[in-house]
């Protein structure tokens, strides 16, 4: 599938959801013919337009560009997460380095996210 595709599928699960061209456009920023180009392939979808919308509405900008699958983030995962952290007996407010880093380590490649928990298990030597 190409980017293209995915642009469209993207904006069809939008506008069954209720979304207007005019009101995604408002929400990233753009005009609404701007987002009719996009749709049609005009214009290619740049890095920063496929963040926003993933931010905005939760499909992975890695699926936008290169169709690297899962579609849409997976919010259970982020929670489970913080679940855990929590779980250790370390308040995510008492540690705030920790707290503002989280959403750009769940941001991470896969292999560099795995990488990343192996190296802090290490560190508290754990397997």
């Amino acid at each position: 599938m190409a980017p293209v595709d995915r642009i469209g599928e993207i904006f069809s699960h939008l506008k069954n959801e209720g979304w207007t061209q005019a009101q995604v456009a408002q929400e990233i920023g753009k005009s609404q013919q701007t987002i009719s180009r996009y749709i049609s392939g005009e214009i290619t979808i740049t890095e920063s337009i496929a963040i926003l919308l993933e931010e905005k509405f939760g499909y992975r900008k890695e699926w936008i560009l290169s169709g690297e699958l899962p579609k849409k983030k997976d919010k259970n995962s982020i929670l489970k997460e913080v679940s855990r952290i929590s779980w250790n007996g370390r308040s995510l407010e008492k540690i705030p380095e920790i707290r503002d880093m989280l959403p750009k380590i769940l941001k991470l490649k896969k292999e560099d996210y795995h990488s990343l928990l192996k190296l802090i298990k290490q560190f508290l030597k754990e397997k």
